[in-house]
């Protein structure tokens, strides 16, 4: 339902992310957007469109006016880098999303101007460059620290967002309720449950409060270079970088494994932490360089692949940039999964100034803000009683980060995987439950909070117990 592109990481100071996109209202104007800045080591370059990989293009194509895929390309002289169609594209006219390679001497702004004129293109936009925004770190701990705390799960008593007993300033009661939800499950091992895609920078696979809950694919050997079980993707063991297009999923910034953490990490095993989903399996899926920055192609792949591999839920702790109608296709056709996406951190209402994937009008998607340990809306959370859904734990979250340390980071990056944990629980539980009962448990069951009334769709701050035991009728609308 509603969003932005560039990582929501925990800020209460911004580095300048605009709000100023206009929504998406309909294919017309969709197909002309106008594209925000930020950059990556891809070479890029700024204009009037933002900044975007120069002479790179994403089009969609009206199959039935186009003989081959080649044909549009043709035209321009322009060459086909990737076929960005999803698995659940629509394309019974043959219709394509594709990257384009321009000529040399054709810009960008040439070549959209004259595909914006051409009956066989529906949209076409630049390869927009996003970024992950600067994180905002509280307390950190190394792996050896985490050892030396108390009990077992040792810092499960600075999980504030978990279980809420008044410490550190906080009122009781403030959370999740997921200690009362574990009564019913924590989660299936081995890969029984859903499979969660974090979107995101990676996560750190080895980390030793992550490993056990990390898909596996078991189809594929690792690192040998070969598309072993034959998926169109190679040395895809644990999930699969779409910035490179290999296998190598591991974070180095931090920001996906603090994400993975807050959705997964291993409960009840005498380290560390506990995400929201004791046992789960989480696929990471790097669209995020290790620079921190992402184009529209390879989150596009990313989405993608994590709908080829069956993903029933994905998090999106990113946004930032203007409405890009390549990407909304992109989570649109990935109609099997619920989306999770951040609200962003600007504080502004998403329903005056957008936000984006956030914003987008999709009927898969939920969107989240943040609150703190007195359930309070976050001073940097954005809001939006139209477009943002549901509010979640977001300030001073305390999960994993590479290496095998812990920290305290804030933002909606944040309380979005507790959303997308939550989702995990509530389909441990009855696998069957569809999209539109999973946002109505999430929504209905919520804890109604002041600081949130007229703030939020909902109203309410998530409540996992209160999501499981809620009453759903069947078709209920979002």
């Amino acid at each position: 339902m509603i969003s932005n592109i560039g990582i929501q990481n925990n800020m209460t100071q911004m580095n300048g992310m605009s709000n100023n996109s206009a929504p998406v209202q309909n294919k017309a104007e969709e197909s002309n957007p106008q594209v925000g800045s930020d950059s990556v080591s891809l070479g890029s370059q700024k204009s009037e469109l933002g900044e975007f990989v120069p002479g790179q293009v994403i089009i969609k194509t009206r199959g039935s006016m186009l003989a081959a895929n080649n044909d549009v390309a043709s035209k321009y002289g322009a060459t086909v880098l990737d076929n960005l169609q999803g698995p659940g594209m629509k394309a019974a006219d043959n219709s394509k999303m594709l990257q384009l390679q321009l000529p040399e001497g054709m810009t960008t702004e040439q070549a959209l101007e004259q595909m914006k004129a051409d009956p066989s293109i529906e949209f076409a936009v630049p390869n927009t460059i996003y970024h992950a925004e600067g994180v905002q770190v509280g307390q950190t701990f190394t792996a050896e620290q985490a050892k030396n705390a108390s009990p077992n799960d040792p810092m499960f008593a600075k999980q504030w967002d978990m279980q809420n007993v008044g410490q550190d300033g906080g009122a009781a009661g403030c959370d999740t309720h997921v200690t009362q939800a574990w009564q019913k499950t924590t989660g299936l091992p081995n890969g029984q449950g859903p499979l969660i895609a974090v979107i995101d920078t990676g996560v750190d696979i080895n980390h030793p409060d992550l490993a056990a809950n990390i898909h596996v694919n078991h189809g594929e050997i690792p690192n040998n270079g070969i598309d072993d079980d034959g998926n169109g993707f190679v040395d895809d063991y644990n999930g699969w970088n779409a910035c490179k297009q290999n296998g190598d999923v591991m974070d180095r910034q931090g920001h996906g494994s603090h994400v993975a953490g807050t959705i997964g990490a291993v409960g009840n095993n005498g380290i560390g932490v506990s995400g929201i989903n004791q046992s789960a399996t989480i696929l990471p899926v790097k669209v995020f360089s290790d620079n921190g920055g992402a184009d529209a192609a390879s989150i596009i792949r990313g989405i993608n692949y994590a709908a080829s591999v069956g993903a029933r839920l994905t998090s999106n702790s990113w946004g930032g940039g203007p409405a890009n109608p390549a990407i909304a296709e992109a989570f649109r056709n990935s109609d099997e999964a619920l989306h999770m996406m951040s609200a962003g951190n600007t504080g502004t209402n998403n329903d005056v100034h957008p936000h984006y994937p956030s914003d987008y009008d999709l009927p898969n998607n939920i969107a989240v803000a943040a609150t703190d340990r007195n359930d309070k809306l976050a001073s940097f959370s954005c809001y939006g009683k139209n477009n943002v859904d549901i509010g979640a734990p977001g300030k001073d979250i305390l999960s994993t980060v590479p290496g095998g340390g812990y920290a305290v980071y804030s933002g909606t990056s944040m309380a979005t995987p507790h959303v997308t944990g939550a989702a995990g629980l509530l389909l441990a539980m009855d696998p069957t439950m569809s999209n539109d009962e999973l946002m109505s448990r999430l929504m209905n069951g919520g804890d109604k909070i002041a600081s949130l009334d007229g703030k939020v769709a909902s109203g309410a701050r998530l409540n996992i117990e209160g999501a499981m035991n809620y009453d759903y009728k069947g078709n209920e609308v979002k």
